[in-house]
């Protein structure tokens, strides 16, 4: 075995539950002290786990010195016996490294904490120059990747736009690209604001204040870390509650959590503004929709523009193109200039992309959708392409808490009338998918979907070759980090 290895794995694990030590300790626990056999990704290289590893090595030599110290009494004497007992506490520390990236991560936390105050600071600072700026937040359990990229596209038809790119989403990650990419010819700044625990969204409000807040969806995602749907709502909405004075509150009307609470959180001069799929709706502006399944896009049109075609899969994108139009609109763009934003609308890489692959098998990558709305959403898309045999793989959903089992079985529910083919890879939740698919009632037309069992995500992919025929459509459907495998 290689010890390096062993000690970039234990890193590894850190960095995945972003420096979080307790739940650093329960994964390790999980997962075990040593190197598994699979591993589905790697350490990323930062400054922070560069440190950290520093750090961590420079701990393991010193207490090997203090080792060698004390045995000898302080005197440094060099024996046979004293070098074997040394390189032995050496070798035993090295098992150790998850004792010394804790110490090690304890000892730099306070320089770390520092640093990033700093960073946010003067990002803040940076913000604050541009008077004329105007800032677009947009916060959710799902939706919010796609939302911010339709927003980007339609915005730039007329203004300098600038977006946060994926997976910038936290405090010090937004802070750092503003330093880096905002200038005084921005006009827009669009902030996707991530959330795991409380007061995650008013740290990133207090960085970049909301002219513009849109709230996409309210779920049960991050269940595992907020504990209940009520602390869910609080943190999400505050994108409301800690926006401008006078903002523009952007709200998805078919979401019911949103629906139910809003009025706890918006302030009187807020300015509402509601944003629906529904395009039977007398305030939606999306028109006459139809899902076009040889092109892959929506065939719409908006009142005072031409038709347009939107080259997303999900129906929550017509809600999206909704809320953009709106949002375009009140700033000031034409129909026009806003269909044109909408033309430059691409796929969302991993989330409902569509990929064209040899004998005419259509992939629908959604690695990277992991709520519950997402996948019902999913669902809808692949029961469009009646025409195809519809093949359904997933390892299931992650952060769902005690609402797991729920979650799951109606997930389960759902493909028994949709899929022909469910392959699920054994975890602790895709079982209840099973349960769901069986309790599903078969009929003439959609029996039920044949059910594949895999005991890994590369297993299953090796195998999908003897699976996939000519015509075929499969949806990926999320995809596990080595955290939750």
């Amino acid at each position: 075995m290689n010890p390096f290895k062993t000690i970039k794995y234990h890193l590894y694990l850190l960095q995945l539950e972003n420096y979080e030590l307790g739940r650093f300790w329960k994964l390790l626990i999980k997962r075990g002290w040593f190197l598994p056999k699979e591993q589905r990704k790697n350490l990323v290289w930062t400054l922070k786990a560069g440190l950290l590893l520093a750090m961590a090595v420079f701990l393991h030599i010193l207490f090997c010195f203090l080792f060698f110290y004390f045995l000898t009494a302080g005197l440094l004497v060099f024996s046979i016996e004293y070098l074997v007992l040394s390189i032995l506490a050496f070798l035993i520390l090295n098992t150790l490294y998850p004792i010394l990236y804790t110490l090690a991560w304890i000892t730099l936390w306070p320089i770390d904490f520092i640093v990033k105050s700093v960073i946010i600071f003067q990002a803040n600072l940076k913000i604050n120059k541009f008077k004329k700026l105007k800032i677009v937040g947009i916060a959710g359990s799902y939706g919010k990747t796609t939302i911010k990229d339709v927003l980007a596209a339609v915005l730039s038809a007329k203004f300098n736009t600038m977006a946060t790119p994926e997976s910038v989403n936290t405090p010090v990650g937004i802070a750092r690209w503003v330093l880096k990419k905002l200038n005084a010819s921005t006009q827009i700044m669009i902030v996707e604001m991530g959330e795991h625990y409380r007061g995650d969204i008013k740290d990133i409000c207090n960085i970049a204040r909301p002219d513009i807040s849109v709230i996409t969806g309210i779920n049960e995602a991050h269940l595992e870390r907020m504990k209940t749907l009520d602390s869910i709502i609080v943190t999400i909405f505050e994108a409301v509650s800690v926006s401008k004075a006078g903002a523009t509150i952007v709200l998805n009307a078919d979401d019911k959590n949103i629906m139910a609470n809003y009025k706890k959180f918006v302030w009187p001069d807020h300015k509402l503004e509601f944003f629906t799929k529904n395009s039977n709706s007398e305030k939606c502006k999306v028109k006459s929709e139809k899902f076009n399944t040889t092109n892959l896009c929506w065939d719409f049109f908006v009142e005072g523009a031409n038709d347009a075609k939107l080259h997303l899969l999900g129906e929550y994108a017509l809600g999206d193109a909704d809320a953009s139009i709106k949002i375009g609109l009140g700033l000031g763009m034409s129909p026009q200039e806003i269909i044109a934003g909408i033309k430059n609308i691409k796929p969302v890489e991993h989330r409902l992309q569509p990929i064209k692959s040899p004998g005419d098998v259509l992939v629908i990558d959604d690695s990277y959708n992991g709520n519950p709305d997402g996948v019902r959403e999913a669902i809808k898309v692949l029961s469009r392409f009646s025409n195809r045999r519809k093949i359904y793989i997933t390892p299931g959903l992650v952060e769902t808490g005690k609402a797991a089992a729920e979650i799951h079985r109606e997930i389960g529910k759902q493909l028994a009338g949709v899929a022909d083919v469910a392959i699920l890879i054994k975890n602790s939740v895709t079982g209840y998918i099973e349960e769901g698919i069986k309790s599903g009632l078969p009929t003439t037309h959609y029996p039920l979907p044949t059910i594949f069992w895999f005991n890994s995500a590369p297993e299953a992919h090796a195998a999908l070759k003897n699976i996939l025929k000519p015509g075929d459509v499969i949806l990926f459907q999320n995809d596990w980090g080595d955290n939750y495998l």
